[in-house]
């Protein structure tokens, strides 16, 4: 065989390794897409019940998956896109969950769900607020996680008026809630999105008018 053949010979068996590397490279995406995005809509499905008023916690999935409305200018609870909220009505209990997203983490975004519980004639209550995605540092920052910690609860039962806005920070900068130590920019990014939230809903007309959502 020639040098010149031989070459040509390699090329192509190399041509022939990198396409078939990129088709199982290709099938394995392919096949594993569908079950990633189905452990992705069940994790969000149980973060959802996690942050909804205990008395209706039971809410059917299929009717919680239903009760989602557009969100009036999402750039306020951090969205760069048109993003949905829900509505959740259960006999004569009503909830409202916000997705919020914070950009001011250490490591970057923060996704939130912040569950509030409506009554008649007063400002939403919270009722559960989870951490659905971030990527803080291990060990600190990951404490917002409610299988870490218990500090994700704290803000359970709180309205808007509860404290006065100097309050909605942690103690190192006057604030009402603890910080983490070594992790002070992980616990302050997460108050302001779920202040950011409250006073979002504070402004919400479904809310303050206690409407349905237009279908």
């Amino acid at each position: 065989m020639t040098p010149m053949s031989a070459m040509r010979q390699g090329a192509l068996t190399l041509g022939i390794f990198a396409l078939f590397t990129a088709g199982s490279v290709a099938l394995t995406r392919a096949m594993t897409a569908e079950r990633i995005n189905d452990h992705r809509e069940a994790y969000q499905q149980r973060q959802l019940l996690a942050v909804l008023p205990q008395a209706i916690g039971d809410v059917p999935v299929a009717e919680l998956l239903d009760s989602t409305f557009a969100l009036p200018d999402p750039a306020l609870l951090g969205h760069r896109s048109p993003t949905t909220g829900w509505r959740v009505s259960h006999g004569t209990l009503q909830a409202l969950v916000l997705p919020v997203t914070t950009r001011q983490g250490y490591s970057g975004e923060i996704d939130l769900l912040v569950g509030m519980q409506l009554e008649p004639d007063t400002q939403p209550r919270i009722s559960g607020v989870r951490v659905t995605y971030h990527q803080e540092t291990p060990g600190l920052g990951d404490k917002i996680e409610a299988q870490r910690s218990d500090w994700i609860t704290h803000f359970n039962g709180l309205r808007l008026a509860d404290l006065p806005p100097e309050s909605w920070a942690v103690r190192k900068d006057g604030g009402q809630f603890d910080g983490f130590t070594g992790a002070t920019i992980t616990p302050r990014a997460v108050i302001k999105a779920v202040h950011d939230a409250l006073v979002y809903a504070e402004h919400l007309p479904l809310v303050s008018h206690q409407q349905e959502p237009t279908p």
